[in-house]
């Protein structure tokens, strides 16, 4: 990082905004026992049960039912038992009390706040085995290691995979290549996901009648999918620190990453849980298939693919075509998919988001 001197101004205080959680309107029923004639705390509880039941319907959007199963006692012990927590508002829509059974019922619809949701999910690690644990690599234009240093570490204490590249790709040359390039070369490594970024610091002027000095640091990211290439979110983070020594911009690099690094990982997560629960985008590679080719490909797809949504071609050019799917599922469902309706295909390549196929 280069230094050089400023003149020390007021240290700022940072206000971050949380930008508004996507939100999951179900509607339930739920029912408790009316136990002594108390048909006041029955009613109580049979809307408890249906809260709980609605979390638990929303939890079945993101996580896939043999993960319901093995995570069963983590889900009750650290999901179920705080359901009021991710529950945005509900009204009753009916509800009955039935003497003859001694039942209460109650029909709900509540909305769910998926954000907070996912955020526990992730951190139980039962979202992330959802995307079938993606591996993420880091690379940081850096003067020393200490914002990948710092970035990693995050990644690791909220339980991400990350792969060791077994070098720092700091050359001038891997930063000469465009984005593309550099997912590439990552997905070369393993990784399904990619970080990229700069970090920037710099010290300023002493403090007047002290040896303290004033730092300050600046981060940027962005997290791309190295297979389709797409864009699960950008960040950026400013950090200051004032220090007797070079530790300060330590101290400055490290919090700037803290903020664009928090920030980034709960784009990550959103758009994981967005794809758990609704769709994805598979990017599908028709090898031999000229433009008229692609598109009656893609017309088959959406017309009677399971699952998928919508089919466009993105691009068709030297006897080679590539095909936005818009679907539920991954890459490994799509190609059951195709091999349903062209039984003849062949299956070249298959990454999470990304599906090769030769006809």
């Amino acid at each position: 990082m280069r230094r050089h001197p400023v003149l020390l101004g007021v240290i700022l205080i940072m206000l971050f905004g949380l930008a508004p959680m996507a939100q999951t309107t179900v509607t339930v029923t739920g029912t408790a026992a009316i136990l002594n004639k108390d048909a006041a705390q029955a009613r109580d509880r049979a809307i408890e049960n249906a809260l709980r039941t609605a979390v638990e319907r929303v939890v079945g959007t993101m996580v896939d039912s043999d993960s319901m199963v093995k995570n069963n006692d983590l889900l009750s012990d650290k999901i179920y038992t705080q359901t009021t927590g991710y529950i945005s508002n509900y009204k009753v829509l009916s509800e009955n009390s039935d003497t003859d059974s001694n039942i209460y019922s109650v029909k709900i619809e509540a909305s769910v706040r998926e954000g907070n949701l996912s955020d526990d999910l992730k951190s139980l690690g039962v979202l992330m085995h959802r995307m079938n644990m993606p591996r993420v690599a880091v690379a940081l234009q850096e003067e020393d290691e200490t914002a990948s240093d710092q970035l990693l570490r995050m990644l690791k204490n909220k339980g991400f995979l990350v792969v060791d590249t077994g070098q720092k790709p700091q050359s001038q040359r891997f930063w000469d290549m465009n984005q593309g390039q550099q997912a590439d070369l990552m997905k070369q490594y393993g990784a399904e996901v990619v970080i990229l970024g700069t970090a920037k610091g710099e010290g300023g002027s002493g403090i007047r009648g002290s040896s303290l000095k004033s730092y300050q640091a600046n981060v940027s990211l962005k997290a791309l999918k190295t297979d389709s290439h797409e864009v699960l979110g950008t960040s950026t983070g400013s950090g200051t620190a004032v220090h007797v020594g070079e530790a300060g911009l330590t101290q400055a690099t490290r919090q700037a990453v803290t903020v664009a690094g928090n920030d980034l990982l709960r784009q990550i997560t959103s758009q994981w849980a967005k794809e758990t629960s609704s769709t994805r985008i598979i990017a599908l590679e028709v090898l031999s298939a000229d433009a008229s080719r692609a598109g009656a490909i893609a017309r088959k797809l959406k017309q009677q693919g399971r699952g998928i949504q919508d089919a466009i071609v993105r691009e068709a050019q030297g006897g080679r075509a590539t095909l936005n799917v818009s679907m539920q599922g991954d890459a490994s469902a799509l190609a059951q998919e195709v091999r349903k309706l062209y039984p003849g295909a062949r299956i070249v390549s298959q990454s999470a988001n990304r599906l090769t196929v030769s006809f």
